[in-house]
């Protein structure tokens, strides 16, 4: 490309553009989500276990490094350089075959994960859960636990009759009721919090804030030194997103850094709201990066393209509780990688939740 073939002419040193590279893609690193690792369970949140051995074996081969979710969260926010293709692997909701079968797997390969649990199902011994007992093996054995709420709330949703500090007031209850539990069980007390449904706004937020807990979506894209800490992007795979080109792809991206998001909810009343992004600096060319929803180029009205500030807007309507805007961009001088960031819309619709 002719950019990065100016910037080696210019420092006339093959050596010391390639170091400027590797230190560029080590602030850098991707999170997995699965829910179910089973040809028998919902498709649109399962992983045939094939599959899940395909993915972990491209890992394995490609030199991937499978670090901890704390250590990288740590790493991240401490702005301490990771190595190249790191990536961290995390489950939802607690599912027995996260312990029948991705469990003996991962220990087969040596690889480190994150459960978060919604413990209400725990208690209850519900069919088709992991039992408290098998959660303290997988604790003894170096799995981490962290915190999905108890009862997997809506939790932009209000109850009836209650305005937004009394749901605030509810969700701080549940949360730290989960958080108690987990540590009461396995002695873990990671403030880590997974995101129902991946559903969050400000004031929730807000809340996380407050407490100190770090959260994760379910919107994908990278993450990075400059992400926001309490709404960190995770791949969630299974359904269609089950394809090893689209993992391997997907594993290997880079996180922008937005110096804006406008506006900063996710929440909206609209079928195809607009946003306002400002892509800072990175190694891609503001030039191409391109945006998609539903498979189809969103509308670029670039208000500042130097700076990397850009109005998106699309004439498609999404009827669903949730959709996302996704941008891309190549990464210069490393062939096949991209920079990934979307932007995740929720339509607070509780008769009709999708």
């Amino acid at each position: 490309m002719k950019p990065l073939s100016l910037f080696l002419r210019s420092l006339c040193s093959l050596t010391f553009a390639s170091a400027t590279l590797a230190v560029h893609a080590a602030e850098h690193a991707t999170i997995t989500l699965y829910h179910h690792i089973s040809d028998s369970t919902p498709a649109s949140t399962s992983v045939p276990p094939d599959k899940f051995r395909e993915q972990m074996e491209h890992l394995k081969a490609d030199g991937f490094h499978v670090m901890p979710l704390p250590e990288l969260l740590s790493a991240l926010q401490q702005r301490q350089e990771v190595p190249d293709k790191t990536v961290a692997i995390t489950f939802d909701d607690g599912y027995i075959s996260i312990y029948d079968t991705a469990f003996p797997m991962l220990q087969e390969y040596g690889f480190p994960f994150t459960v978060f649990i919604n413990t209400q199902p725990h208690n209850d011994r519900m069919n088709g859960y992991m039992s408290w007992e098998q959660i303290r093996e997988m604790s003894d054995a170096g799995v981490t636990f962290a915190n999905h709420m108890e009862n997997h709330p809506y939790m932009v949703d209000a109850l009836a009759g209650e305005d937004e500090a009394a749901r605030i007031a509810r969700l701080r209850a549940e949360l730290l009721r989960s958080q108690d539990r987990i540590t009461a069980e396995t002695g873990q007390d990671h403030k880590f919090m997974a995101y129902p449904y991946g559903e969050y706004d400000v004031p929730v937020k807000r809340m996380m804030g407050e407490l100190g807990f770090i959260g994760l979506g379910q919107h994908s894209g990278a993450v990075g030194f400059d992400s926001d800490f309490l709404a960190l992007a995770r791949y969630p795979f299974g359904g269609s997103f089950t394809d090893l080109n689209d993992f391997k792809q997907k594993v290997q991206t880079l996180s922008f850094n937005l110096l804006e998001v406008d506006p900063e909810t996710p929440m909206t009343t609209e079928t195809n709201p607009s946003v306002t992004l400002q892509f800072g600096p990175g190694n891609f060319n503001n030039r191409q990066i391109g945006c998609y929803a539903g498979g189809q180029p969103l509308q670029m009205e670039w208000l500042d393209q130097e700076n990397g500030r850009v109005r998106i807007s699309t004439e498609q309507h999404f009827n669903t509780r949730r959709f996302r805007y996704l941008c891309t961009a190549p990464a210069t001088g490393m062939p096949g990688r991209f920079y990934w960031y979307s932007k995740d819309w929720t339509r607070s619709t509780p008769n009709n939740q999708d």
